[in-house]
């Protein structure tokens, strides 16, 4: 216990944990996940940049601040997704010539999650109007495709094998719970921070 690497290991697992519970909480109601989200993603970034301060005071100010832009854009992406969803499953029961208009669905889906996972961290670091940011969300990681890609390949990856079978599932449903969307959010921030880099 008298390694500072050990140490310095331990804290930033307590840390994530508990911001992982911050973000439980503050997503109970659903409509707040954007906002959640963003205050999450504020703290990671200055964790990664080696900015952090106090945790807990830093999260419940970026809910705070970002709480009216974050509600108002996680509540478009939901009607969006939902409408998104809906047309994906009319087009998969659809036979014939309408199989093609899955695959432009499958496509929207493509750039859909592309705004859902980089929106939030833009948020949570810029200021900008609403159609700004959710135009920004595709520019600027297009821009910097390599950090982007990385973002995208492990949230992929880690939403993959969670939902393998029902043990990863359920063993994910534990994962997630404790720590695994402060722990995945830590990783992408450590990409979206040199994605970003430029445009600060």
């Amino acid at each position: 216990m008298d390694n500072p690497i050990i140490i310095r290991i331990l804290t930033r697992i307590f840390d994530l944990i508990v911001l992982n519970m911050l973000w439980l909480v503050c997503s109970v109601p659903l409509v707040t996940i954007g906002a959640s989200t963003t205050a999450l993603y504020s703290v990671m970034l200055k964790i990664v940049a080696g900015e952090e301060g106090y945790i807990m005071k830093d999260f419940f100010k970026a809910f705070r601040v970002s709480f009216r832009q974050s509600t108002a854009m996680w509540l478009i992406l939901l009607m969006a997704g939902t409408a998104l969803g809906a047309d994906i499953v009319m087009f998969q029961r659809a036979s014939g010539p309408a199989l093609a208009g899955l695959a432009v669905f499958y496509i929207i889906a493509f750039f859909y999650a592309i705004e859902v996972i980089f929106v939030f961290p833009l948020i949570a670091k810029f200021e900008n109007s609403t159609g700004n940011m959710l135009k920004n969300a595709i520019l600027i990681p297009a821009s910097r495709l390599p950090f982007a890609a990385a973002v995208l390949v492990m949230t992929g990856a880690c939403l993959a094998l969670t939902f393998l079978n029902y043990t990863t599932i359920m063993v994910g449903a534990a994962v997630w719970g404790i720590i695994g969307v402060a722990l995945l959010a830590y990783v992408n921030s450590i990409f979206i921070r040199k994605m970003i880099e430029p445009y600060i």
